[in-house]
């Protein structure tokens, strides 16, 4: 049967909740682009305000980071349950990994789990399948499938394995904290290593089954600056303030170390049965106490450079210990 050319089809509406104005701009960009039906898309900073939406706005799908400040993705989904919502599509988008709380998700009926950084085409499959009535069980939901890593330039130094999977990867995790693609990631290695220098913010991560430290994390202090002030959307000039004291303010700190957080699903695994996670970081004012020992012996080190054109640059170093 021909469609009526003057007939329209409403759009789909979905609610997209994160408290990260970065990460709603970039699933709205995702789903607003591409192959996509048309799509009309509202966010919320955390699962109280998506609450407070839903009967207003009806939407067709909610897209939920877990982690939020006050009402988590969790509580939310379960409110919403709770709420006689039970047919409505509910999907993460979190970096969240333990499997107690993967259970939790699936037990409460989420229609699919993607994990932080995810690659533009897998969540637009999955949302597609959501809003086609195909929705996908949340037990074989995955995220997306890290690339193969990026080879260390041959005159970037004598040959040596990278401490993370791939530097694509890496690049979009920066692009969700940044909120811009405007910047420079450049592999860098230097014998005598910056990472002597600080205030620095040290990383520290563990696997299961393994002993002491997995994996050591450093930004130099103009790059917990960068990180930290753009995901806290810092004007520049402030930002650039910042550098120049090299001094990172309370805010820079902890947003710097929610990417460190997220870092540890890029570490790269040296056994089939890692599963990197992060332990703690701090603000340091002094080295390391082994970071000699652990440049000596590093089991994979990757070193980059991290410009953001006309506001500064900075290092950023991860070992495998």
């Amino acid at each position: 049967m021909v469609q009526n050319a003057g007939a329209e089809t409403a759009p789909r509406r979905v609610l997209v909740v994160d408290d990260s104005r970065a990460i709603q701009a970039i699933i709205r960009r995702i789903l607003e682009s591409g192959d996509m039906e048309p799509v009309q898309v509202r966010t919320a900073s955390n699962g109280a305000e998506a609450l407070d939406q839903v009967d207003s706005f009806r939407p067709d799908l909610v897209l939920s980071d877990w982690h939020m400040p006050g009402v988590t993705g969790i509580e939310m989904l379960q409110a919403l349950r709770q709420m006689g919502h039970t047919d409505m599509a509910v999907g993460f988008i979190t970096t969240e990994t333990a499997a107690d709380c993967l259970s939790q998700a699936r037990s409460n009926g989420a229609a699919f789990i993607l994990h932080k950084p995810f690659e533009d085409r897998v969540l637009r499959s999955a949302v597609k399948k959501c809003l086609r009535g195909e929705t996908t069980p949340a037990s074989k939901a995955t995220s997306a499938p890290a690339p193969a890593a990026v080879p260390q330039a041959a005159a970037a130094g004598p040959a040596r394995a990278a401490a993370v999977e791939s530097v694509a990867q890496l690049q979009q995790l920066l692009f969700m904290h940044l909120g811009t693609r405007s910047y420079e990631l450049n592999k860098h290695f230097d014998e005598a290593p910056w990472v002597e220098q600080c205030p620095q913010l040290v990383a520290l991560y563990s696997s299961a089954g393994r002993k002491g430290a997995y994996a050591l994390g450093l930004l130099d202090a103009a790059t917990v600056c960068l990180i930290g002030g753009m995901a806290a959307g810092h004007p520049p000039d402030d930002i650039r303030k910042s550098i120049a004291r090299g001094q990172p303010s309370q805010p820079h700190v902890e947003h710097a170390k929610r990417f460190m957080l997220a870092l540890a699903g890029q570490l790269r695994k040296r056994t089939s049965t890692d599963v990197p996670a992060f332990n703690a970081a701090k603000l340091s004012s002094q080295p390391f106490d082994k970071l000699a020992t652990v440049i000596e012996r590093n089991n994979g080190r990757s070193d980059f450079e991290l410009r953001l054109p006309g506001i500064g640059e900075g290092r950023l170093s991860i070992f495998l210990t």
